[in-house]
């Protein structure tokens, strides 16, 4: 089964052109690692994919269905670039919070917290984190809900060596994968250049 279907996206911000005439095809189980220079369009295409911007133009399918389909979005993991987590709750309370909009137990994030080397009893609040520590929790929030298909940008940005490999290891257990990044994942590779793939 196709996870990913992608057909000539367009995506334009006012006379800007960022994405044209876009294919991609991600089938279920597979890892996708996509790279470009800054500005070449990758954190619009995983905003696309996530159901977080609309296409331009152009049809785009993500387990079946349209990604801003509640049913469709709670089998979806997102890592934004910049850790999307309320600062004035602990890692434990925002882990709760988002299972509890998908009606799941926080189980899974708690684990994924320890795993990264956060302790889900912490009292503090987030924004007392690091900036790499609230980067793990983001990562934990997205695994919390054991999702099907996980949409990483740039997930190991603000990791040092201990969190990266850990966070590389959580991502090599996920379905299914796709991620931006400029180094250090694994699977099929591609390149963003000029608004559309290729083999990198």
């Amino acid at each position: 089964m196709t996870a990913v279907s992608v057909r000539s996206l367009d995506r334009r911000f006012g006379s800007t052109r960022v994405l044209r005439e876009l294919d991609l095809d991600v089938q279920d189980g597979e890892h996708i690692a996509i790279s470009g220079a800054n500005g070449s369009g990758k954190t619009t295409l995983l905003r696309v994919l996530s159901g977080l911007l609309r296409p331009t133009s152009g049809d785009v399918k993500v387990l079946g269905g349209a990604a801003d389909d509640p049913d469709i979005r709670a089998r979806i993991g997102v890592v934004g670039h910049t850790p999307a987590i309320y600062a004035r709750m602990t890692a434990s309370e925002n882990i709760r919070f988002w299972t509890g909009i998908y009606g799941v137990p926080p189980g899974r994030g708690h684990e994924v917290l320890q795993t990264l080397g956060l302790d889900p009893a912490d009292k503090r609040p987030a924004a007392s984190y690091s900036q790499g520590m609230r980067q793990r929790v983001s990562i934990a929030i997205a695994l919390s809900t054991s999702p099907t298909l996980v949409i990483a940008d740039e997930p190991f940005a603000g990791l040092d060596d201990a969190g990266s490999t850990a966070v590389a290891a959580l991502l090599r257990d996920v379905p299914t994968l796709v991620v931006a990044t400029h180094g250090g994942a694994d699977g099929r590779h591609l390149h963003l250049r000029d608004g559309r793939l290729t083999a990198a």
